[in-house]
């Protein structure tokens, strides 16, 4: 009789053996080779030629994975519940089809609201920054200790050329140094052509794994089995289904929460009556995005839209940006996102400085979720060997 896999390997790890001291050391092992890679002018050349051909399908598989979360919600919550069976037939096209369109529209959204906004804050700062800097020397000057300073800042200022600073920076996003600026950064492929063909072949993947995700994940379990030992491959996949699981919650949590944080922020900000109240929206959840850091980008950046209008809202502001980041940590983030991806702040402060450290915001993205699924298996390993001393430890105070 054929024996399946038993999916109960996928949510606890047994540790029978000395299998994933040898994942640990074949893991240290893999990343010194790829150090010697990396040190190797010839070598890590051929290495870095074989990691950008690979780049198209890493990038569509990326998409892939991002794009599961409304292709998965689209099809639980909707087309499952749909009898017909020639309707059930092309669920998984219409999936995708949806799950795309809303992705380009909410995208679309984004630059509309925001691109119009940024030009027009633009030019009103033009207009408004003079008239505010002088009224901040002006009050400089009732301040004790401080006015002692004001005819250095009033004679700084008077020697500033406010059209001749615009004039520069407008120069840098309009003409030859903004096309100087576009071309260092899409120097990274080999043409405009190039990037295009990659764009393609990424999109192109993508849908090829969303269309047959099931079978692909069926496919490597059977790989899986067929190269390993029983018990090796149980443990593989146990870490595999945790890093799938941490990835996935991650994802899914920081997009909900941060669409939560920018719809909330437009419309208290319409209810207080800030300027701009959809563009804070936008940008207050785009922000959010980036781990720790974002909400305080969104504030900073909400706030000099709105101080240069109406400074009191400005304060005003801010403090609704603290009250909503304090709602969202204690709960909808708990909520939303639940166990899936608990670290606690330490552990998460070294994944983030780390992976934005190595890989920026994208490291940041990264490293959350695997660290989790490190202390994942730190906790079920230790749990493991400290039962099977019959210890019994509590948490004291010190």
């Amino acid at each position: 009789m054929q024996r399946e896999p038993n999916d109960k390997f996928l949510g606890k790890i047994y540790f029978k053996t000395d299998v994933y001291k040898k994942i640990f050391i074949t893991g240290l092992a893999l990343l010194f080779v790829m150090y010697l890679f990396l040190n190797s002018r010839s070598i890590g050349s051929g290495f870095l030629r074989i990691l950008g051909i690979l780049t198209p399908f890493i990038i569509g598989a990326v998409i892939a994975f991002i794009m599961k979360i409304p292709l998965n919600s689209i099809e639980r919550r909707f087309f499952d519940k749909i009898e017909n069976k020639k309707f059930q037939k092309y669920k998984r096209t219409l999936s995708i089809l949806l799950s795309f369109v809303l992705i380009i529209l909410a995208i679309a959204i984004i630059i509309g609201i925001i691109l119009p906004q940024l030009i027009k804050s633009f030019k009103g700062l033009e207009e408004s920054l003079p008239t505010f800097v002088q009224a901040v020397i002006d009050k400089s000057r009732q301040i004790p200790y401080i006015n002692k300073y004001s005819d250095a800042m009033q004679t700084e200022y008077n020697n500033l050329s406010w059209q001749k600073a615009f004039k520069e920076v407008e120069s840098f996003l309009s003409t030859k140094n903004a096309s100087n600026f576009v071309g260092s950064a899409i120097s990274t492929a080999t043409s405009i052509v190039g990037g295009l063909v990659t764009f393609a072949l990424s999109m192109i993947t993508s849908i090829y794994i969303l269309a047959d995700k099931e079978r692909l994940s069926y496919q490597g379990e059977r790989l899986v089995y067929s190269f390993f030992s029983e018990n090796i491959a149980h443990k593989t996949l146990h870490v595999a289904h945790l890093v799938h699981e941490n990835f996935f919650g991650f994802i899914k949590g920081q997009l909900t929460v941060a669409f939560f944080i920018g719809v909330a922020t437009s419309i208290f900000s319409f209810i207080l009556r800030f300027p701009n109240a959809a563009t804070l929206g936008v940008i207050v959840g785009v922000t959010d995005l980036v781990p720790v850091v974002g909400p305080f980008i969104g504030a900073a950046m909400g706030f000099i839209l709105i101080v240069l209008e109406e400074p009191a809202k400005a304060v005003a502001f801010v403090i609704l940006i603290i009250i909503l980041q304090q709602v969202e940590s204690n709960i909808v983030y708990p909520r939303l996102v639940g166990n899936n991806v608990g670290l606690p702040s330490l552990w998460t402060l070294i994944a983030i400085t780390v992976g934005g450290s190595l890989f920026g915001v994208v490291g940041m993205w990264i490293f959350i979720p695997l660290v989790s699924t490190i202390y994942a298996i730190l906790r079920e390993y230790t749990e493991y060997k400290i039962n099977g001393k019959n210890i019994n430890l509590h948490m004291k105070k010190i």
